[in-house]
């Protein structure tokens, strides 16, 4: 055992030298780290860098004896950030030809290197090339190496927005990454500026947006769930007379009379997130029938809600209002329920779809399912959740606030109802007559656009309320002042057209990640959408309504149903989306533009920001000068807005950072504003 004690004592020994040793061998020595005496700074590759483009430097502590020093964090700054940038990481940026002195400080120890900056090949295209010079007003779309080298002519000083458009119809992939620099190029300091005519009171109401998640979730279920049953359910259309097996308990509009008596009861399946299964039988009275609706209320409705007067106005205004507007524009519904008329379901079970704090309502819905019979019968397709006939489902008041604060007076219904009513008709018509009228339809229209069709009905109901029309280039102060026989002008904008306005607003604050096409919608699509479509409308020859009655009657869906209406070949139909694009930023501005980047019916300009209480015109707009890059992502259908000026004298030039340029599928258009 003493050998292994002894070699214990050595062991003891030979650490405890060790450490005297580290610590300087007395009792007052510290333990921590020596002091930085120095910083070195380089890279293990370049100091050199194109414009535009990275390079990363590193930098190291060292003592006085010239050891390092770990754990620190440096403080890093250029000596001249108009030549190159420097981030917190060392992450260098050219900015523009020249030297600049990058410093990597402890404290006050410093170290150092020089970067010197230059032009890419690409970039000294330039100097062999006639730079651009464009009239005021004048739209050029890039091509060739002006995609990987732009250079604009500065005259006696120029302004210029470059618009990046992604043609690509495709919103489900990866969206596609854009990134410029710029040199000789600064910010602008001319019009075009947001337009804010106060011609007119405002008091714009603060604006509680629809859920429209419930929509997106409602749309996914019917083209999930109804689209595979399409064919059989058409062959039940044509022989409606086959009797009609319906579960025990539940009536569906089918158990009614063709003008069924006040106080009928019937019972209506209310599940507004199941399309054919899981059936909630919910018993209703009849209220009121007139030529072209049927009003049902829920028995379990709160009381204190509207009077039995109140519903019977409700289907007086459907049948002069709603039905020949909806009609006119987009076809005649159908009628498998053989009583002629519309069931508008008012029900709590509307309310309940928006839990108390919600940021935004379920105003009412259609729902598709209910246009297919309810078993199979040979080649019948069913659905046991099927009402069996053409209806709306709509909140009722709610003067207690049981389920939310959204629907507690009546006036707060009212005001709603009919934009709601008007927009979910559409839906209506659309679900049937692709499913029944339309012998070769093979499923329900795309979603982006349905919801642009019924956007525009809400439109088409502001203009039939206030008098105006399409293409007249309306602004704020015609809109805002004097009245009619439905009321003051300003009064018909808060109740019939914000709604449009807020979705439209939402989209131009978002417009690089937002597109008009997108089947999984949010309100940037319910904007971008109506926009478009009446943009299209309004550069299209001949009656809006032609073309909507013939979109709902389409055989095929989405961009091909647009193609066929509108003869348009695939390239037609993105030129057309570009323009629109385009259009965003050049409407309304003064500028000598061709009439194909023009809105005709409105100037969104003068109207959205007046109505909406905004402080500006809220397209989003980046500037992009020298020092500056610009760096988005951009989806298929969205667009990036970028201002820039050239001073007199100078030769601007834009080029992709690193020489990367975008996918082929993003287009740029150079628009002169000054």
């Amino acid at each position: 055992m003493t050998p292994f004690r002894h070699g214990r004592s050595i062991a003891a020994l030979t650490l405890l030298a060790f450490y005297c040793a580290c610590s300087g061998g007395g009792s007052g020595g510290s333990t921590g780290p020596k002091p930085v005496a120095s910083v070195s700074v380089g890279s293990s590759t370049t100091t050199s860098v194109f414009i535009g483009a990275d390079i990363t430097l590193n930098a190291a502590a060292f003592d006085a004896s010239g050891g390092p020093v770990a754990g620190q964090t440096f403080t890093w700054s250029s000596s001249n950030p108009l030549v190159a940038t420097v981030s917190s990481t060392g992450l260098v940026t050219g900015v523009a030809g020249g030297v600049a002195t990058i410093s990597a400080a402890v404290g006050s120890v410093k170290g150092q290197t020089t970067v010197s900056v230059s032009a890419s090949p690409t970039q000294l295209l330039c100097s062999s090339v006639t730079p651009l010079a464009l009239n005021v007003g004048e739209v050029h779309q890039l091509s060739g190496l002006e995609r990987s080298s732009l250079c604009v002519n500065g005259g006696a000083g120029t302004e210029y927005a470059l618009i990046a458009f992604n043609t690509s119809l495709d919103t489900t992939t990866t969206a596609s990454p854009v990134s410029l620099v710029a040199t000789n190029t600064g910010f602008t300091v001319n019009a075009p500026n947001p337009v804010l005519i106060d011609a007119g009171p405002h008091n714009a109401p603060r604006i509680v947006p629809r859920d429209v998640e419930f929509e997106t979730r409602l749309r996914a279920t019917e083209r999930r769930e109804l689209n595979p049953m399409f064919g059989a359910a058409r062959d039940w259309y044509a022989n409606r007379s086959r009797a009609i097996a319906r579960p025990r308990g539940f009536s569906a509009i089918t158990g009614l009379g063709t003008t069924p008596a006040i106080g009928s009861p019937v019972s209506l399946n209310g599940n507004g997130n199941s399309a054919c299964s899981n059936v909630q039988p919910h018993g209703a009275t009849i209220v009121a029938v007139s030529n072209n609706a049927i009003v049902a209320v829920d028995t379990l409705a709160p009381p204190n809600g509207f009077t039995t007067a109140d519903y019977q106005n409700f289907a007086a205004t459907f049948d002069t209002l709603v039905f020949p507007l909806d009609t006119l524009n987009f076809g005649a519904p159908t009628d498998i329920d053989n009583n002629g008329r519309v069931l508008l379901f008012f029900s709590q079970l509307v309310n309940q779809l928006s839990p108390a704090g919600a940021s935004s309502y379920v105003g009412g819905f259609t729902f598709s399912r209910d246009l297919f019979p309810l078993v199979n019968t040979g080649n019948l397709a069913a659905c046991a959740g099927s009402n069996m006939g053409e209806m709306f489902y709509l909140p009722v008041v709610d003067a207690a606030q049981l389920y939310n604060g959204f629907f507690k007076s009546k006036d707060t219904v009212t005001a709603q109802i009919f934009t709601t009513i008007v927009h979910e008709f559409q839906h209506l018509i659309n679900g049937g007559r692709h499913l029944y009228v339309n012998k070769t339809s093979t499923r329900l229209e795309e979603s982006w656009l349905d919801e642009s069709q019924a956007m525009l009905a809400q439109e088409l109901l502001y203009y039939r309320v206030s008098g105006f029309a399409p293409k007249q280039k309306l602004t704020w102060p015609a809109i805002s002042t004097g009245a009619n026989a439905n009321g003051t002008q300003l009064g018909i904008v808060k109740s019939y057209l914000v709604q449009g306005l807020g979705a439209l607003n939402s989209y131009l604050l978002f417009p690089e990640t937002s597109t008009p096409y997108n089947n999984t919608e949010n309100l940037q699509t319910l904007g971008a959408g109506w926009q478009f479509l009446r943009y299209l409308l309004d550069q299209s020859p001949g009656t809006s309504a032609t073309y909507t009655r013939a979109i709902d009657n389409g055989v095929v869906t989405g961009f091909a149903n647009l193609e066929n209406v509108f003869a348009l070949a695939p390239s037609g139909l993105t030129a057309l989306y570009q323009s629109w694009a385009i259009a965003q930023y050049v409407d309304g501005t003064g500028l000598p533009a061709a009439a194909a980047y023009s809105n005709p019916s409105w100037n969104f300009r003068s109207v959205l920001p007046n109505a909406l209480n905004l402080q500006a015109y809220p397209l989003k707009v980046r500037q992009i000068a020298t020092g500056i890059p610009a760096s988005f992502a951009l989806r298929g259908g969205a667009a990036a807005y970028l201002r820039f000026r050239v001073s007199a004298g100078l030769t601007g030039q834009i080029t992709p950072a690193n020489n990367n340029p975008a996918s082929t599928a993003v287009g740029y258009f150079l628009v002169r504003t000054f």
